[in-house]
């Protein structure tokens, strides 16, 4: 490898290659950690909450959990949250388990990973306490999937981000290694000039990792151009001291006592010649000796007519009306895919609620503001507070209100909307209020 571009390439890109893996390892690893910690100290809460409603019952005077003091979470089925509490080889497990069992850690204090119901994979926290003189084992676990799932999603992401940046690094490091060693090119390119004779020297404002070799260069050059000239002078100055001489010869080659010796003279003038011949030659080559040198728009007339022709075909043994209230040509910048999921799921549960009638009506705003009622039973106030509580799952609502709503909730809050459950005034039924923002 001759080119110092190069090698120089060659040298920073692993480098960097590495300074990008070692960054998103330990990124990950943060991130990881950071959601471990965060899962632990919910679960360290959850335990405390547990020892706390720990009480003697009145009855038995065995220690017993009181309800009040439970979190809703674990009454739920297969909520993801779940515990086990042992007081004297007795366990109490929460109702979310349903009819299965918890795995029990033997290693106490310690978080780890297990099995749980549904293929959920659990973060379990195991811990012992004394209490009123009975040893204490309370294990809680949670579920990690939906984290996890998060957590590779980011990871993909980050990715993703960290090739793109890695590549542009790279390519800027191309240009600015090529743009560094611009002065190199400017002292090759007065090496060419030099050679051609263009100039006398190199410049020597040049970067000062090679100006040494510049100087030195030149200086060279007119150590070069000194002798040159003392060449000159000296071969100079003995042509001029032979010149004399050789007239004196010339002449007494034409002495008129030379002709009386026509041979002698014929070799004087023959050599003579020779002599000047051989110094105008050699003045020639001291002269020339130093010669050389990318919208979305979401029309809902147009695409929730379908929606409730399907519906209606679904529910026809119920005879269903829904009736619909909608702007004429009322768009909402949105994803087509978002809106059919939050309208169909609403219009599904309203349906599968609905005894005769179901009404969407659509108000006139600047981004969407929707309300879907029904004259089914409804939902009385104490569950629909509870249907907006964040961290409850509501499609385990005990009135079946809450199928599909988990999911209307995640497109609300994706669009930095809100959502409101209460009764319906005109119809006596369920009645949703969906308000979502101009984009």
């Amino acid at each position: 490898m001759k080119s110092l571009l190069g090698r120089l390439g060659l040298g920073i890109t692993p480098g960097l290659l590495l300074l990008f893996l070692f960054q998103w390892w330990v990124v990950n690893g943060a991130m990881r950690h950071m959601t471990e910690e965060y899962v632990l100290s919910h679960l360290q809460h959850d335990s405390d909450n547990l020892l706390g409603a720990l009480r003697l019952s009145e009855i038995t005077g065995e220690l017993e959990l009181n309800p009040e003091r439970i979190n809703g979470v674990f009454q739920m089925p297969f909520s993801g949250h779940y515990y086990v509490v042992s007081v004297d080889g007795q366990n109490l497990g929460s109702r979310s388990l349903w009819d299965r069992e918890l795995e029990l850690p033997e290693q106490k204090n310690e978080p780890l990973y297990g099995p749980g119901p549904q293929g959920q994979r659990l973060l379990i926290l195991s811990q012992r306490f004394q209490k009123q003189g009975h040893a204490i084992v309370i294990t809680v676990a949670e579920d990690i999937t939906p984290l996890e799932d998060d957590l590779h999603e980011f990871q993909m992401r980050y990715t993703i981000i960290t090739l793109v940046v890695l590549f542009v690094v790279v390519i800027l490091q191309a240009w600015l290694l090529k743009h560094g060693l611009t002065p190199l090119e400017d002292v090759r390119n007065d090496v060419v000039r030099l050679e051609q004779g263009d100039v006398l020297r190199l410049r020597e404002n040049v970067p000062s990792e090679v100006q040494p070799l510049v100087v030195e260069f030149n200086r060279l050059l007119e150590l070069m151009q000194q002798r040159l000239n003392r060449s000159r002078t000296a071969l100079g100055n003995l042509a001029h001291a032979l010149k004399t001489p050789l007239t004196v010869l010339s002449r007494l080659a034409d002495n008129e006592a030379m002709k009386s010796q026509p041979e002698l003279q014929a070799q004087l003038r023959e050599q003579s010649s020779k002599i000047r011949q051989l110094l105008d030659y050699q003045l020639k080559r001291a002269r020339l000796a130093g010669a050389a040198a990318p919208g979305w728009q979401f029309r809902l007339s147009e695409e929730l007519n379908p929606l409730v022709d399907t519906l209606q075909r679904i529910y026809a043994d119920k005879q269903l009306r829904i009736e619909m209230k909608l702007p004429q040509e009322k768009l909402f910048a949105a994803d087509r895919e978002d809106m059919l999921e939050l309208f169909g799921n609403l219009l599904d549960n309203a349906c599968k609620w609905a005894t005769q009638r179901v009404l969407l009506t659509l108000s006139e705003s600047e981004g969407l503001e929707f309300t879907i009622e029904d004259d089914g039973p409804g939902a009385p106030a104490g569950v629909r507070d509870q249907l907006t509580q964040r961290g409850v799952r509501i499609d385990e609502s005990t009135l079946g209100h809450g199928l599909g709503l988990a999911i209307v909730k995640d497109i609300v809050d994706q669009y930095g909307g809100t959502i409101r459950f209460d009764q319906s005034q005109t119809l006596g039924g369920f009645l949703v209020q969906v308000i979502l923002p101009r984009r």
